[in-house]
């Protein structure tokens, strides 16, 4: 666990007012992409009962 603490507090003290964006993109474009993912497996579940 303290490990764990050590590692963020990295990243916090890494993150500065421009790489603050790309970190929010990065979290967003994760989110679509997992989106996306279940939505083409749900598609295909949907196909093979037919």
């Amino acid at each position: 666990m303290n490990d764990f603490k050590s590692e963020y507090n990295n990243l916090k003290s890494s993150i500065n007012s421009e790489n603050s964006k790309l970190v929010s993109f990065l979290i967003f474009g994760i989110l679509i992409g997992r989106i996306i993912e279940k939505y083409r497996r749900f598609k295909k579940k949907f196909k093979r009962k037919k």
